[in-house]
């Protein structure tokens, strides 16, 4: 008669298999996180390997799909990383090209984990993306988050101060503020300069936002065109004097209604509260 006992411990190592299984397994494991595919490319690009940061990429591109934003843009700088090598590039289009528009940094940009600052004329980052590439003189638009609180008067962003039409921006400035496609604002004096501040062009109209808000408008469609210069981001060519205000983030893309730039700021604004700054 064959031994029962082989039977006996197969059966009982079975049991003690599953009983470690289910001792050992979490019920409340949650099942690993899927990245945009969009996102990850930029997160592996940059190399980010800090979590909190990775999550905030990833939920900034999944809303701005959502709220159908995404395709409106060429270029979006989110200016994580905390160096030159991390903040250069373009969530857009991740390639370490000028042709993909990522930036060249230029004279001694101070940078830190919450973003980058331009402190002189002599600092500034080139997207080489040149105004004429723009959708067109009545599409496109620029923008700016500022996370300085400061009334000096200096430009943020554009083109130049010393070419017909000029195209650029400044977030405050006490006498020669923007030229953009036609649009002249004179003196803009903010009380606040800290979050996002956009210019936008569509048909109907040349328009400035401060933080999601029509701030001041042209009143009529654009009437200027290009410089055929390269956008800078801290900067102007030529410029007598830079605002000194760090960039959490800058953008580049198509006109935006009044109600798609009031989603964006708050797109925007999630996105900077996430990564704690």
């Amino acid at each position: 008669m064959k031994s029962p006992f082989p039977f006996i411990f197969i059966v009982l190592s079975c049991l003690i298999i599953s009983s470690c299984q289910k001792e050992f397994s979490d019920p409340n494991a949650r099942p690993p996180h899927v990245y945009d595919a969009d996102a990850l490319r930029f997160i592996d690009s940059i190399g980010i390997s800090d979590t909190t940061q990775r999550f905030a990429i990833d939920e900034f591109v999944s809303q701005l799909k959502d709220s159908s934003l995404w395709l409106k843009f060429k270029a979006i700088y989110p200016m994580v990383g905390g160096s030159a090598s991390t903040a250069k590039w373009n969530l857009k289009d991740p390639r370490d090209l000028d042709s993909a528009y990522r930036l060249t940094f230029n004279g001694s940009a101070v940078f830190a984990s919450t973003g980058v600052l331009f402190p002189t004329v002599s600092d500034y980052a080139d997207t080489h993306l040149i105004d004429n590439t723009l959708a067109g003189s009545n599409n496109n638009s620029i923008a700016y988050y500022s996370r300085t609180q400061n009334t000096i008067s200096g430009y943020d962003m554009g083109c130049s101060d010393s070419k017909s039409p000029w195209n650029e921006f400044s977030i405050y400035h006490g006498s020669d503020a923007t030229n953009w496609f036609g649009f002249f604002a004179l003196g803009i004096q903010s009380a606040n300069t800290v979050g996002l501040f956009m210019l936008s062009c569509t048909p109907g109209d040349v328009k400035r936002y401060d933080n999601g808000i029509v701030t001041d408008a042209k009143g009529s469609a654009p009437t200027a065109t290009f410089t055929n210069l390269p956008i800078l981001i801290g900067s102007v060519v030529n410029a007598p004097l830079v605002g000194q205000r760090e960039c959490g983030l800058a953008s580049i893309g198509n006109g935006l209604t009044d109600s798609e730039a009031l989603t964006f700021y708050n797109i925007v604004q999630n996105f900077e509260t996430a990564l704690g700054r």
